[in-house]
């Protein structure tokens, strides 16, 4: 649990910092005139996931702890007029992969308790074996396509006292991912 708390504030750091506004690089010809709506009081904010596995990854020659097997991390921001909405996703798969993707666009909340994330632009990161080998704008045509515009399902759910909300791609799957709302 504490290792989660650990990548959801890595990610909120990370979220804030890494990746640079330029409205004259590729992919940013898309409108961000979009369609948007008013996002519920208690969905402003920041709201995050975090994935860390308990598989530890040790070097079989030195014995040195490397890393774990896998982690992700996905963070959404909502303003409340539902513009300048934020998705951000980071993904470490080992020791030797590590890819980050953020989109910035609109929200719009529909009356069937689900959003729909509408990007007009994005930025996309990539390490191999702790070396930058991608670090670009998205195309027009890959802001575009389906996957970083996309149609969520939501609720909210309390445990113990804290409230989270569950997303879910289709709203008839029993399980979804939950998000914790952060600073």
């Amino acid at each position: 649990m504490k290792s989660n708390f650990l990548l959801i504030g890595i990610l909120v750091l990370v979220f804030f910092s890494s990746c640079k506004k330029n409205d004259e690089s590729p992919g940013n010809t898309v409108s961000c005139n979009l369609p948007s709506s008013s996002v519920p009081a208690e969905l402003v904010g920041n709201w995050a996931n975090g994935y860390n596995s308990s598989t530890q990854i040790v070097d079989a020659y030195t014995g040195e702890y490397v890393g774990n097997a896998f982690q992700s991390g996905k963070l959404f921001h909502f303003e409340n007029d539902g513009k300048n909405a934020e998705f951000y996703y980071l993904a470490n798969a080992g020791v030797n992969a590590k890819t980050a993707t953020k989109a910035i666009g609109t929200v719009e909340f529909l009356d069937d308790e689900s959003f729909i994330f509408h990007a007009c632009k994005a930025h996309y990161k990539g390490w191999q074996n702790g070396t930058l080998k991608v670090d670009r704008d998205a195309t027009d045509q890959e802001v575009a396509s389906p996957g970083l515009t996309q149609k969520y399902y939501y609720s909210m759910v309390t445990s113990g006292n804290t409230t989270y909300m569950q997303i879910k791609f289709d709203k008839a799957d029993d399980y979804g991912t939950s998000f914790e709302k952060v600073p």
